[in-house]
C-alpha cells in the first residue's frame, strides 16, 4: 500500500525551481501530475505569489510584439482565493511591453481575469487561452481581439512544442 503524497511534499525544491523557470518546457514539466486544487492552494501562499509576480516581471523578455494601433493597455487579474488577487497592467506597443501596477496607465483596452492555476497554464503554454475561455476559466472584458492576440505577442508555443 502506497501512501498518498501530502500537499507539502508535492512542492519539492526541484518542482518549485521548475515553476520558477524561464523555460516553458520546465514549467510544464513541473506542472505535470500536480492536482489543480493543490497548485491553487500553493499559488495562494507567499511563495506562490512570488512565482506569479516573476511571470509578470519576465513578460517584457518574452514579448515578441506585433502590429497594433498605438499603445494598448491589457490588465491581468489573477485570482488566488483566499489570498489577494495579483494584478498588473501591461502597456503594449508594436515592439515593447511595460509591466506596471494597475491603474497607473489609464483605462485598460482589455481586462483578462482568470484563476492562478489557469494563468500559470496559459503563461507556460500548458493550456491555450481559447480552451480556458471555453471552459469558463478565462474572462475577457473589453477588446476581445487584443485578448486573442496575447499568446502570439508572447511567443507561446502550442502545448507539447519546445519553448
Amino acid at each position: 500500500m502506497t501512501a498518498e503524497p501530502t500537499s507539502l511534499s508535492l512542492f519539492s525544491p526541484e518542482r518549485v525551481a521548475g515553476l520558477r523557470s524561464d523555460t516553458l518546457s520546465e514549467v510544464r514539466a513541473a506542472l505535470a501530475g500536480l492536482p489543480r486544487e493543490d497548485l491553487a492552494a500553493w499559488l495562494a501562499t507567499p511563495d506562490g505569489e512570488g512565482v506569479l509576480r516573476t511571470v509578470f516581471e519576465r513578460m517584457p523578455e518574452r514579448y515578441t510584439g506585433g502590429p497594433m494601433d498605438g499603445p494598448q493597455t491589457a490588465r491581468w487579474e489573477v485570482e488566488r482565493s483566499p489570498a489577494d488577487t495579483v494584478a498588473y497592467d501591461l502597456v503594449l506597443t508594436e515592439d515593447s511591453c511595460d509591466v506596471r501596477g494597475t491603474g497607473t496607465s489609464g483605462a485598460p483596452a482589455v481586462t483578462l481575469v482568470l484563476d492562478a492555476v489557469s494563468f500559470v497554464e496559459m503563461a507556460s503554454a500548458a493550456a491555450p487561452g481559447m480552451d480556458l475561455l471555453l471552459k469558463g476559466r478565462l474572462h475577457i472584458q473589453g477588446d476581445v481581439r487584443l485578448a486573442m492576440r496575447m499568446e502570439s505577442y508572447f511567443g507561446l508555443a502550442e502545448p507539447g512544442e519546445p519553448g
